[in-house]
């Protein structure tokens, strides 16, 4: 009987560590890929900062490249390789002086382990380094004006103003909340009144061994 007894400890503390041992196991990451910045329709010169995220279970690299929109060759030019993870920060710094005026795109492709990949492209980058930007995107305080004059009217149309670049950056997603601690110490107090049983009822079988 008290063999029977010993064997069902050693089994109950197997299985505690199993249970905990799974439970705290860190929680494979989703894989994600995206651009923060530059966005899709953004006029872009000089030096530009490409933010964004890439990350997941078994990342290994990712490749940041650009190709001119309207070319028919599917041919990307790399502007940066990355070998870790990258939550909301820079991901590369694209030199558009060095190429001509036109509309771009960008693409960010991510490889995890078992040939996994995971991409994301932003499209309409107007790149002005040696034109003018287009009047395309205004202030919407801007409002037609008319001026009296001798006799006529004289309308005057304020002068496009472009969208500062770049866009700010959303807050990170990656931040523990309140309700993620709160369950840590749920599952840390759990853990130790588990710990407790199995060292009490060892005891009370030891004594009873003994007595």
């Amino acid at each position: 009987m008290l063999k029977l007894n010993v064997m069902q400890v050693y089994l109950l503390i197997l299985w505690v560590i199993s249970f905990v041992g799974g439970w705290f196991s860190p929680i494979p990451q989703l894989d994600l890929v995206r651009i923060q910045t530059p966005k899709n329709g953004d006029f872009i010169q000089g030096s530009v900062q490409i933010v964004g995220t890439v990350t997941g279970t078994g990342f290994q690299k990712a490749e940041i490249s650009f190709r001119y929109q309207e070319s028919q060759l599917q041919s990307w030019f790399l502007i940066n390789q990355i070998d870790s993870p990258i939550v909301d920060d820079l991901l590369a710094n694209w030199d558009t002086s060095t190429i001509a005026d036109g509309t771009y795109q960008i693409k960010v492709l991510a490889f995890y382990e078992n040939g996994r990949q995971q991409e994301t492209i932003i499209e309409n980058l107007s790149v002005r380094n040696y034109t003018p930007f287009d009047p395309i995107k205004t202030d919407s305080s801007d409002e037609t004006k008319i001026l009296p004059t001798s006799g006529e009217s004289i309308e005057i149309v304020p002068t496009p103003t472009k969208k500062p670049f770049p866009t700010p950056i959303p807050p990170n997603e990656m931040i523990v909340t309140q309700s993620q601690f709160i369950m840590t110490v749920i599952q840390g107090a759990i853990l130790g009144v588990l710990f407790l049983f199995v060292i009490a009822l060892f005891i009370i079988i030891r004594r009873r061994k003994l007595g």
